[in-house]
């Protein structure tokens, strides 16, 4: 998809639409599936028809986004998650939106489509300015047309105004966002018992029949899955061309030609202090502000280093160490700190320089000069990539060539070193290891090991970027391990088992007795009551793995209580039960608050503007008739 879709795709109208239209679908319900045909409908919306035209649309470019951003997916799965259903449910939310925009005379005036589109930073010439030329170009290179880009920008930006006037009256109260916050960052101190189940294992001897039982139970733990010994050739276009190939008159054009591909923005290494101010903050408060940094700058003139002061004064989430904050390219940021930034000379420090995060203090440690670096510089880069270029023009060719010389039954090594390819043999491997060792996909790998010994895979399978072509000269079908041979694993197992189970019952029994002497020694029988200081919440005990329903108990218990079971536990000290009460409680920090208020003030107004969207959308929804066809081409089936 365009960038600019990229850009949007977790901006706050897109996030509502993706969490609205399964609102929607809880209401109306899946029996609205009914799967009757109506030509090329695939819904009706209080009789406005979606198209399989315009479904189809919406789908490929709903796969394409999420293939994208997650290169590891693949289209079956897309199909398996209902993809379809999901974007039908995102066409009908639309529908509704503009039937609602209608009815109240909500509009996007073209002034205001063409104010969004030419705002787009892709679509912008060197100055800034909108290039009618880049327009056409970027969205030709997308194979987007410019009407049904503007379609659908006018929809987003249809979806965000209804949004912004619907929750406009969402408020949040000052202290609601503060209960938020001392519920989420209170801690607790916590003693706790462990017993560990290592001290029960040695009196425990599992029968024959036990380890019998616990085979015949699980046979599945004791797969082994079938295997193949795979003759390959790696297909990679990038192998098929040698850079010592391309003269060098060749690469200087190429490089000329794609100019804007090696075109580098300025950048600045910066670090900062920053005194947190709110955009609204009174007069009072920009004063203290003022204060503070006056003093830091005289600590900075004093001769301290930035890098101290930067840690001294920054709080937890301000910056790295030393007010660190890496790189950063014109736009990354917000605007008076840009300026500020980029304005600097290499080792120096700026004047306090107010953002709506609060008061900067800004040093630049260094300075990358933008603009087209020389041919030699990026030389091979140039190549690489012509190198990429010209060997995908060959590589259906080449892999052609090769799955016939395959089936033929001509040796894979003749094959690649004819055209300089990677070949060899991977051992027997499971379909795991093979996906993994090849880089082939679970359903080419399954290929893999499904296929007879001698004989050759009649396709070659994708690899990422590359083919394989392959031929199974050895394979193992699947089978379960042997009694015998898992006999000590199983008994081991058991043994953990059964061993976790008497230190379970021994806390138990301890239980009982703290409540009769909560501290008496000659109960705990030589068991140790540890501490641990600063608990959080959804937290767990230092090395032990989090246990959330023990957290939760945690901090719902009262101050010197201990918890009325035992929790089975696991991690660096073994596996075993644990005891645990809560010591005391550490109210949140003050000064934390004081970072973070304006962020959780904003969090909880946006939580109540979302619940009026939410309420808006199942209006909307109640009263609609929807009619939804063509179900198996919503699903995919057979597609």
């Amino acid at each position: 998809m365009l960038e600019y879709i990229r850009d949007k795709s977790q901006s706050l109208g897109v996030k509502l639409a993706f969490v609205l239209i399964i609102l929607v679908f809880v209401f109306w319900g899946v029996g609205n599936f009914n799967d009757r045909s109506a030509g090329t409908l695939v819904a009706v919306v209080n009789g406005d028809a979606i198209t399989m035209r315009e479904f189809e649309y919406a789908y490929r470019n709903a796969e394409e986004n999420l293939l994208r951003n997650d290169p590891s997916l693949t289209r079956e799965q897309l199909k398996e998650q209902q993809l379809g259903r999901q974007v039908l449910r995102d066409l009908v939310t639309q529908v509704l939106l503009s039937q609602e925009a209608a009815r109240t005379g909500v509009t996007i005036t073209p002034l205001e489509l063409r104010m969004a589109i030419g705002g787009i930073k892709s679509f912008q010439n060197e100055n800034g300015q909108f290039d009618p030329n880049v327009y056409t170009r970027v969205l030709a290179a997308q194979r987007i047309a410019p009407a049904q880009f503007e379609q659908d920008t006018s929809r987003d930006m249809l979806r965000q105004k209804i949004y912004a006037m619907v929750t406009a009256p969402a408020w949040a109260d000052p202290a609601e966002a503060q209960k938020r916050f001392e519920f989420l960052r209170e801690k607790r101190d916590v003693d706790y018992i462990f017993i560990d189940s290592a001290e029960f294992a040695p009196s425990i001897k599992p029968t024959e029949a036990e380890v019998a039982d616990f085979y015949e139970s699980n046979k599945a733990q004791f797969a082994v899955p079938a295997k193949a010994d795979i003759s390959y050739v790696l297909v990679n276009p990038q192998d098929l061309v040698k850079a010592s190939s391309i003269s060098s008159a060749d690469a200087q054009k190429w490089y000329e030609d794609n100019a804007a591909r090696f075109e580098q923005k300025e950048e600045v290494k910066v670090a900062h202090i920053l005194v947190p101010l709110a955009e609204d903050a009174s007069a009072d408060e920009v004063k203290k502000a003022g204060d503070q940094v006056a003093k830091i700058e005289a600590e900075i003139k004093s001769g301290k280093s930035f890098a101290a002061v930067a840690d001294e004064h920054n709080g937890p989430n301000a910056a790295g160490p030393g007010g660190e904050l890496g790189w950063v390219k014109r736009s990354m940021t917000v605007k008076p700190f840009e300026d500020a930034a980029f304005a600097l000379d290499a080792g120096k420090v700026s004047a306090p320089v107010r953002t709506q995060f609060g008061l900067h203090i800004i040093k630049v440690e260094e300075k990358k000069a933008g603009g087209l670096p020389p041919f030699k510089q990026v030389e091979a880069q140039v190549l690489a990539a012509m190198t990429q270029e010209q060997g995908v023009d060959k590589l259906h060719d080449v892999v052609d060539s090769l799955v016939e010389d395959n089936i033929l039954g001509r040796p894979l090594k003749q094959g690649a070193e004819k055209y300089g390819l990677k070949w060899g043999d991977t051992g027997l491997l499971s379909a795991a290891e093979l996906e993994k060792t090849l880089g082939v996909t679970a359903a080419g790998a399954a290929t893999l090991v499904g296929t007879p010994a001698g004989n050759p895979v009649d396709s070659a399978l994708e690899a990422g970027k590359s083919y394989v072509v392959a031929r199974v000269i050895k394979s193992e079908p699947a089978t379960t391990a042997p009694l015998e041979s898992v006999k000590d694993q199983i008994v081991k197992v058991l043994v953990a088992q059964k061993a976790l189970v008497a230190a379970m019952d021994a806390a138990a029994q301890l239980r009982k007795e703290l409540d009769a002497a909560p501290l008496g020694a000659a109960g705990l029988k030589g068991r140790e009551i540890k501490n641990i200081k600063g608990v959080e919440r959804n937290g767990g005990l230092a090395s032990f793995a989090p246990d959330t329903e023990m957290a939760a108990a945690l901090f719902e218990a009262k101050a010197g209580q201990w918890l009325p079971v035992a929790y089975a536990v696991e991690g660096d000290n073994g596996a075993g039960a644990v005891l645990v009460r809560v010591k005391g409680v550490q109210a949140p920090d003050a000064g934390e608050w004081d970072m973070v208020k304006d962020i959780m003030g904003n969090a909880v107004t946006r939580d109540r503007a979302d619940g009026l969207f939410e309420m808006f959308m199942q209006r909307l929804a109640s009263g609609a008739k929807i009619e939804v066809y063509n179900e198996d081409f919503v699903d995919r089936k057979n597609m």
